[in-house]
Protein backbone atom coordinates (compact mmCIF):
# COMPACT_ATOMS: atom_id res chain seq x y z
CA UNK A 1 0.00 0.00 0.00
CA UNK A 2 1.52 3.36 -0.98
CA UNK A 3 2.44 5.83 1.74
CA UNK A 4 2.58 9.58 1.14
CA UNK A 5 4.78 12.09 2.92
CA UNK A 6 5.91 15.68 2.71
CA UNK A 7 9.53 16.43 3.48
CA UNK A 8 12.31 18.89 2.91
CA UNK A 9 15.48 17.71 1.23
CA UNK A 10 18.82 18.64 -0.29
CA UNK A 11 19.36 17.50 -3.89
CA UNK A 12 22.75 15.73 -3.89
CA UNK A 13 22.71 13.86 -7.20
CA UNK A 14 20.60 13.53 -10.32
CA UNK A 15 20.75 11.47 -13.47
CA UNK A 16 18.54 11.01 -16.49
CA UNK A 17 16.40 7.90 -16.65
CA UNK A 18 14.81 7.10 -20.00
CA UNK A 19 13.85 10.26 -21.94
CA UNK A 20 11.89 12.56 -19.64
CA UNK A 21 12.50 11.10 -16.20
CA UNK A 22 15.09 11.86 -13.53
CA UNK A 23 16.47 9.76 -10.71
CA UNK A 24 17.23 12.11 -7.83
CA UNK A 25 19.30 11.35 -4.73
CA UNK A 26 18.18 13.52 -1.84
CA UNK A 27 19.20 13.95 1.76
CA UNK A 28 15.93 14.54 3.59
CA UNK A 29 14.97 15.81 7.02
CA UNK A 30 13.08 12.75 8.18
CA UNK A 31 13.91 9.90 5.76
CA UNK A 32 17.69 10.26 5.48
CA UNK A 33 19.29 9.72 2.09
CA UNK A 34 16.79 8.41 -0.46
CA UNK A 35 16.61 7.85 -4.20
CA UNK A 36 13.47 9.26 -5.83
CA UNK A 37 12.11 8.86 -9.36
CA UNK A 38 10.74 12.05 -10.89
CA UNK A 39 8.62 10.86 -13.81
CA UNK A 40 8.26 13.49 -16.54
CA UNK A 41 10.56 15.99 -14.77
CA UNK A 42 12.54 16.67 -17.98
CA UNK A 43 9.37 17.32 -19.97
CA UNK A 44 9.31 20.88 -21.30
CA UNK A 45 6.01 21.53 -19.52
CA UNK A 46 7.30 20.34 -16.13
CA UNK A 47 8.02 22.97 -13.50
CA UNK A 48 10.01 20.46 -11.42
CA UNK A 49 13.19 20.54 -13.53
CA UNK A 50 14.35 23.92 -12.20
CA UNK A 51 13.57 22.81 -8.66
CA UNK A 52 15.71 19.67 -8.93
CA UNK A 53 19.09 21.34 -9.47
CA UNK A 54 22.12 20.16 -7.48
CA UNK A 55 22.48 21.93 -4.16
CA UNK A 56 18.87 23.10 -4.02
CA UNK A 57 16.94 22.69 -0.81
CA UNK A 58 13.41 21.69 -1.75
CA UNK A 59 10.07 20.94 -0.13
CA UNK A 60 8.51 17.94 -1.81
CA UNK A 61 5.68 15.46 -1.75
CA UNK A 62 6.76 11.89 -2.27
CA UNK A 63 5.09 8.55 -2.09
CA UNK A 64 6.57 5.14 -1.52
CA UNK A 65 5.30 2.03 -3.23
CA UNK A 66 7.02 -1.36 -3.23
CA UNK A 67 10.22 0.08 -1.75
CA UNK A 68 10.56 2.80 -4.44
CA UNK A 69 10.10 6.52 -3.82
CA UNK A 70 8.31 8.70 -6.40
CA UNK A 71 8.29 12.49 -6.51
CA UNK A 72 4.92 14.08 -7.14
CA UNK A 73 5.48 17.77 -6.32
CA UNK A 74 8.46 19.95 -5.45
CA UNK A 75 9.07 23.54 -4.48
CA UNK A 76 12.40 25.33 -4.10
CA UNK A 77 13.11 26.56 -0.58
CA UNK A 78 16.67 27.71 -1.28
CA UNK A 79 18.46 27.70 -4.62
CA UNK A 80 22.24 27.60 -4.88
CA UNK A 81 22.23 29.18 -8.33
CA UNK A 82 20.24 32.34 -7.57
CA UNK A 83 23.31 34.60 -7.39
CA UNK A 84 26.62 34.57 -9.22
CA UNK A 85 29.12 32.19 -7.68
CA UNK A 86 32.85 31.74 -8.13
CA UNK A 87 34.28 28.53 -9.54
CA UNK A 88 35.64 27.80 -6.07
CA UNK A 89 32.12 27.87 -4.62
CA UNK A 90 30.84 25.55 -7.34
CA UNK A 91 33.77 23.20 -6.81
CA UNK A 92 33.16 23.15 -3.03
CA UNK A 93 29.47 22.42 -3.59
CA UNK A 94 30.18 19.51 -5.96
CA UNK A 95 32.91 18.22 -3.60
CA UNK A 96 30.52 18.32 -0.63
CA UNK A 97 27.61 16.70 -2.50
CA UNK A 98 29.91 13.92 -3.68
CA UNK A 99 31.05 13.35 -0.08
CA UNK A 100 27.49 13.13 1.22
CA UNK A 101 26.61 10.73 -1.58
CA UNK A 102 29.60 8.51 -0.69
CA UNK A 103 29.49 8.67 3.13
CA UNK A 104 25.79 8.56 4.04
CA UNK A 105 24.01 5.22 3.78
CA UNK A 106 20.80 5.06 1.75
CA UNK A 107 17.43 4.69 3.52
CA UNK A 108 19.00 5.28 6.91
CA UNK A 109 17.91 8.30 8.91
CA UNK A 110 20.86 9.79 10.75
CA UNK A 111 19.70 12.63 13.01
CA UNK A 112 21.55 15.91 12.52
CA UNK A 113 23.13 15.19 9.14
CA UNK A 114 20.46 17.08 7.19
CA UNK A 115 20.83 20.20 9.32
CA UNK A 116 24.63 20.17 9.13
CA UNK A 117 24.45 19.60 5.38
CA UNK A 118 22.15 22.56 4.83
CA UNK A 119 24.45 24.67 7.04
CA UNK A 120 27.38 23.66 4.84
CA UNK A 121 25.52 24.52 1.61
CA UNK A 122 24.55 27.89 3.11
CA UNK A 123 28.17 28.53 4.16
CA UNK A 124 29.32 27.79 0.59
CA UNK A 125 26.55 30.04 -0.73
CA UNK A 126 27.70 32.88 1.54
CA UNK A 127 31.40 32.16 0.85
CA UNK A 128 32.01 31.69 4.60
CA UNK A 129 35.04 29.40 4.77
CA UNK A 130 35.26 29.27 8.58
CA UNK A 131 31.63 28.17 8.90
CA UNK A 132 32.03 25.68 6.03
CA UNK A 133 35.04 23.94 7.58
CA UNK A 134 33.60 24.05 11.11
CA UNK A 135 30.39 22.38 9.93
CA UNK A 136 32.38 19.90 7.82
CA UNK A 137 34.36 18.87 10.93
CA UNK A 138 31.10 18.55 12.91
CA UNK A 139 29.66 16.38 10.11
CA UNK A 140 32.69 14.07 10.17
CA UNK A 141 32.29 13.69 13.94
CA UNK A 142 28.54 13.04 13.60
CA UNK A 143 29.23 10.31 11.03
CA UNK A 144 31.38 8.60 13.66
CA UNK A 145 34.86 9.29 12.31
CA UNK A 146 37.50 10.71 14.62
CA UNK A 147 39.15 13.99 13.70
CA UNK A 148 42.94 13.79 13.23
CA UNK A 149 45.00 16.16 15.36
CA UNK A 150 46.36 18.04 12.30
CA UNK A 151 42.85 19.04 11.23
CA UNK A 152 41.98 20.34 14.70
CA UNK A 153 45.30 22.19 14.92
CA UNK A 154 44.96 23.91 11.54
CA UNK A 155 41.33 24.83 12.26
CA UNK A 156 42.21 26.35 15.64
CA UNK A 157 45.02 28.35 13.97
CA UNK A 158 42.57 29.58 11.27
CA UNK A 159 44.76 27.98 8.58
CA UNK A 160 41.73 26.95 6.54
CA UNK A 161 43.55 26.05 3.33
CA UNK A 162 45.75 23.46 5.05
CA UNK A 163 42.82 22.29 7.17
CA UNK A 164 40.69 21.65 4.06
CA UNK A 165 43.57 19.81 2.39
CA UNK A 166 43.89 17.47 5.39
CA UNK A 167 40.10 16.97 5.56
CA UNK A 168 40.01 16.04 1.86
CA UNK A 169 42.88 13.56 2.25
CA UNK A 170 41.29 12.11 5.39
CA UNK A 171 37.91 11.61 3.72
CA UNK A 172 39.49 10.11 0.58
CA UNK A 173 41.25 7.58 2.84
CA UNK A 174 37.87 6.69 4.38
CA UNK A 175 36.09 6.16 1.06
CA UNK A 176 39.24 4.57 -0.40
CA UNK A 177 39.22 6.48 -3.68
CA UNK A 178 39.94 9.90 -5.09
CA UNK A 179 37.04 12.32 -5.35
CA UNK A 180 35.91 13.13 -8.89
CA UNK A 181 34.78 16.67 -8.10
CA UNK A 182 38.36 17.81 -7.46
CA UNK A 183 39.18 17.28 -11.11
CA UNK A 184 36.33 19.43 -12.44
CA UNK A 185 37.96 22.85 -12.36
CA UNK A 186 41.66 22.22 -12.83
Amino acid sequence: MPSYSNTQGLVINKRTYQDNDLVITMLTQNLGKIVVKAVGAKNIKSSRLSTLQLGNIIRCSIYEKNGQYWLSESLTVSSFLTHRKSLTQHNLLFYFLELINQLVAENQDTPGIYNLSTNIVNAINEDNVKSYIGNEIALIKLLGFGIPAEIQLYYSQANYKSCQKYIKNFLESIIEKKLESNRLFR
